[in-house]
């Protein structure tokens, strides 16, 4: 059964959000400048980055991981540029994902 549910993410910066969102080839709509919404047949996946919550259908929590696992790499790829470093990085055999920050 389909049930809506509403959490916290910290959104630091829309415009890599919605790279990411064109990167993994999502349509979506823009509700305001901080809100973007993805269609989805019983809930939308709403992102507000003004309160920094996403709300999506159960039935879309993988894709919403997906999305914000995405999100969050590409963030700290995009903050490390600015800082003059290369990020790696590496997932290990348990699925822990680990980040390698290098100076150039």
């Amino acid at each position: 059964m389909s049930e809506h549910i509403c959490v916290q993410f910290e959104i630091r910066d829309m415009v890599i959000l919605r790279d990411t969102l064109k990167e993994l080839g999502y349509d979506f709509k823009n509700i305001s400048e901080e809100v973007v919404e993805i269609q989805r047949p019983y809930h939308n996946i709403c992102i507000n980055g003004d309160n920094g919550t996403i709300s999506f259908d159960n039935v879309n929590t993988k894709e919403v991981n997906k999305l914000k696992q995405t999100y969050q790499l590409n963030y700290y790829r995009d903050q490390a540029i600015k800082e003059g470093m290369n990020m790696e990085v590496t997932q290990e055999a348990n699925g822990e994902i680990v980040l390698n920050l290098l100076h150039q």
